[in-house]
Protein backbone atom coordinates (compact mmCIF):
# COMPACT_ATOMS: atom_id res chain seq x y z
CA UNK A 1 0.00 0.00 0.00
CA UNK A 2 1.21 3.17 -0.49
CA UNK A 3 -0.03 6.70 1.25
CA UNK A 4 0.43 9.19 -2.12
CA UNK A 5 -2.40 11.93 -2.74
CA UNK A 6 -3.71 10.91 -5.80
CA UNK A 7 -5.03 14.49 -6.85
CA UNK A 8 -9.15 13.09 -5.98
CA UNK A 9 -9.50 15.91 -4.11
CA UNK A 10 -8.58 14.20 -0.77
CA UNK A 11 -5.36 13.91 1.21
CA UNK A 12 -3.84 10.40 2.03
CA UNK A 13 -5.99 8.60 -0.89
CA UNK A 14 -3.72 5.02 -0.58
CA UNK A 15 -4.29 2.20 -3.38
CA UNK A 16 -5.76 -0.55 -1.45
CA UNK A 17 -6.27 -4.08 -2.90
CA UNK A 18 -9.37 -5.98 -4.01
CA UNK A 19 -8.47 -8.77 -0.94
CA UNK A 20 -7.70 -6.27 1.62
CA UNK A 21 -11.00 -4.07 0.83
CA UNK A 22 -13.57 -6.49 0.72
CA UNK A 23 -13.98 -8.56 4.26
CA UNK A 24 -16.50 -11.10 5.08
CA UNK A 25 -18.46 -10.77 7.71
CA UNK A 26 -20.11 -13.02 10.46
CA UNK A 27 -22.89 -13.87 8.17
CA UNK A 28 -20.97 -14.79 5.36
CA UNK A 29 -21.72 -11.85 2.79
CA UNK A 30 -19.00 -9.65 1.58
CA UNK A 31 -18.94 -6.00 2.28
CA UNK A 32 -16.32 -3.22 2.04
CA UNK A 33 -13.48 -2.96 5.09
CA UNK A 34 -15.10 -0.49 7.40
CA UNK A 35 -11.17 0.64 8.35
CA UNK A 36 -11.54 2.81 4.87
CA UNK A 37 -13.04 5.46 3.28
CA UNK A 38 -13.12 4.43 -0.07
CA UNK A 39 -13.31 7.27 -2.96
CA UNK A 40 -13.05 5.30 -5.65
CA UNK A 41 -12.15 2.44 -8.18
CA UNK A 42 -10.11 1.06 -10.63
CA UNK A 43 -10.90 -1.74 -13.11
CA UNK A 44 -8.84 -3.64 -15.82
CA UNK A 45 -12.40 -3.37 -17.67
CA UNK A 46 -12.29 0.51 -17.75
CA UNK A 47 -8.55 1.43 -17.17
CA UNK A 48 -8.62 5.26 -17.68
CA UNK A 49 -11.56 5.64 -15.77
CA UNK A 50 -11.87 5.85 -11.65
CA UNK A 51 -15.54 5.37 -10.26
CA UNK A 52 -17.07 5.41 -6.94
CA UNK A 53 -16.50 2.55 -4.70
CA UNK A 54 -20.08 1.11 -2.79
CA UNK A 55 -21.71 -1.87 -1.71
CA UNK A 56 -25.22 -0.30 -2.76
CA UNK A 57 -25.03 2.54 -5.01
CA UNK A 58 -24.45 2.56 -8.69
CA UNK A 59 -20.94 3.82 -9.72
CA UNK A 60 -20.75 6.88 -11.27
CA UNK A 61 -17.38 8.66 -12.29
CA UNK A 62 -14.76 10.25 -10.41
CA UNK A 63 -12.05 10.85 -12.43
CA UNK A 64 -9.55 9.41 -15.26
CA UNK A 65 -6.10 8.56 -14.67
CA UNK A 66 -4.95 10.82 -16.72
CA UNK A 67 -5.10 13.49 -14.07
CA UNK A 68 -2.88 10.98 -11.19
CA UNK A 69 0.62 11.93 -10.49
CA UNK A 70 3.22 10.36 -11.89
CA UNK A 71 3.89 8.34 -8.80
CA UNK A 72 0.22 7.42 -8.43
CA UNK A 73 0.27 5.68 -12.03
CA UNK A 74 3.50 3.66 -11.31
CA UNK A 75 2.03 2.36 -7.99
CA UNK A 76 -1.08 1.20 -10.31
CA UNK A 77 1.12 -0.55 -13.08
CA UNK A 78 3.26 -2.06 -9.99
CA UNK A 79 -0.37 -3.59 -8.68
CA UNK A 80 -1.58 -4.60 -12.04
CA UNK A 81 2.08 -5.78 -13.30
CA UNK A 82 4.62 -8.12 -12.11
CA UNK A 83 8.56 -7.53 -11.87
CA UNK A 84 7.99 -9.22 -15.31
CA UNK A 85 5.73 -6.64 -17.58
CA UNK A 86 3.14 -8.67 -17.89
CA UNK A 87 -0.21 -9.02 -16.37
CA UNK A 88 -1.69 -10.57 -13.08
CA UNK A 89 -4.64 -12.07 -12.36
CA UNK A 90 -5.49 -8.93 -10.16
CA UNK A 91 -8.53 -6.79 -11.81
CA UNK A 92 -9.57 -4.02 -9.71
CA UNK A 93 -7.52 -1.63 -7.25
CA UNK A 94 -9.50 0.72 -4.78
CA UNK A 95 -9.17 4.42 -3.75
CA UNK A 96 -9.33 4.76 0.13
CA UNK A 97 -8.31 6.89 3.03
CA UNK A 98 -7.71 4.80 6.36
CA UNK A 99 -10.26 6.09 8.69
CA UNK A 100 -8.70 7.25 12.23
CA UNK A 101 -8.77 5.54 15.49
CA UNK A 102 -9.24 2.06 13.63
Amino acid sequence: MSSVNYSLKHKGVRLIPSSEAWIIGKNGVKRLNSKYHFVGKIETTMPNMIVTASDKKKPRFKGNTYDLNATAKSQIVDHFYDDKGKRNKKTVAYFGILKDGK
